[in-house]
């Protein structure tokens, strides 16, 4: 099942959808700014609300309308079961939001066309937690991160194995006594959580500090914390907000408990650092395949597919990636051939790239898996 429900002017668009994954309708709403023109490829921000909250209720004390249309991408609203995602916690969700995350940036992809290399994710509380999960485990897809008031359960600190250098700016307050500063309840610290990404990028062990300006004396202040030059040119930041609650700085509105510093806007500062990193992978394959190599049913349903080429004169590699980079399977096409069958029935929906690679040159297709 797949809906969308339009409510906008035809300058811009913010638009309900929603599809069913693995049994359960999950929803979402996404926010199309007013410079969009079909065949743009855009950048993505999924915006992930906090336990209790739901997808619109984050798109209104965040403000990102006003920044996706003031910096030209497209922002998402995904709404968690229960108004809970899958962390960690004992008794929380338990659905696979990795899985549904990474479902709707193929979703938004196949309708809006988005840049697969510059997808990011930002998210309060539970949202922030969240944030840090994809990190771990949908890293081939997630250019950086940007949590905030959320930390990591003690679980997901131990198990995560990101695959690249994932770029980190962390948001959090003092006086946060929901997700504690220092920790607690199943929760690592702020500092042991840092610590962790900074480590995994190769990041210099002192940070440099700058005290921004107390522009706004509503009680917090912010110091930033940068470790960097990192490996592959990543960043790890940390916005500390002294005396700050567990809110979202800068909100427009009620966004959670305590003071809500207003010296930054935790949005716009979100935007201009993930939007500096890519993933610079070759995600992008066109809709429209090389006549070298032709992949049919496409899209499938059965997870079956024909691969038809010229006929070989030599052995040539067939290589089929998840969009994480993932190899999910190899063969070698023998001298005299022009085709090939894969049968996977285990495969997950969802987008696979078919590399063909011959002896000087290589081509590529793209392979949908309904």
């Amino acid at each position: 099942m797949a809906f969308v429900l339009l409510c906008c002017s035809s300058a811009k668009a913010q638009i309900a959808g929603g599809f069913t994954f693995e049994g359960l309708d999950r929803t979402y709403t996404v926010y199309i700014p007013s410079s969009y023109t079909p065949g743009d490829q855009l950048s993505l921000l999924m915006s992930l609300h906090g336990l209790t909250q739901t997808g619109s209720i984050m798109m209104g004390y965040t403000g990102f309308n006003t920044y996706a249309d003031q910096y030209h991408f497209i922002v998402v609203y995904p709404d968690g079961i229960n108004n809970s995602w899958n962390v960690g916690f004992s008794g929380g969700s338990t659905a696979n939001d990795v899985g549904f995350l990474s479902a709707l940036i193929d979703t938004l992809h196949a309708r809006y066309g988005i840049d697969l290399n510059r997808v990011y994710a930002t998210g309060f509380s539970n949202g922030g937690f969240m944030s840090y999960k994809l990190a771990c485990e949908l890293t081939g897809r997630i250019a950086a991160i940007a949590p905030v008031a959320g930390t990591m359960t003690d679980e997901a600190w131990g198990n995560c194995q990101p695959s690249r250098h994932v770029p980190v700016m962390h948001t959090h307050g003092t006086s946060d006594f929901v997700v504690f500063y220092n920790g607690g309840f199943g929760n690592k610290s702020v500092e042991q959580v840092l610590e962790l990404w900074r480590g995994f990028s190769n990041c210099p062990a002192v940070a440099v500090v700058v005290n921004l300006p107390d522009l706004i004396p509503e009680g917090s202040t912010v110091q930033t914390h940068t470790w960097a030059p990192c490996d592959d040119s990543v960043e790890v930041v940390h916005y500390k907000v002294i005396n700050g609650g567990h809110t979202w700085p800068g909100a427009i509105g009620v966004s959670g408990v305590g003071n809500t510093n207003q010296d930054i806007s935790a949005s716009d500062e979100i935007w201009k650092f993930v939007s500096r990193f890519s993933l610079n992978l070759p995600t992008t394959i066109p809709d429209d395949i090389s006549s070298t190599i032709r992949c049919f049913p496409n899209p499938s349903a059965n997870k079956a597919i024909n691969i038809c080429y010229n006929r070989l004169t030599a052995p040539a590699i067939l290589t089929l990636f998840s969009m994480e980079g993932i190899r999910v399977y190899t063969a070698t096409l023998p001298a005299g051939s022009d085709q090939h069958k894969i049968s996977l029935p285990a495969l997950n929906q969802g987008v696979y790239i078919v590399k063909f690679q011959l002896e000087k040159e290589h081509y590529t297709a793209k392979w949908i898996v309904k």
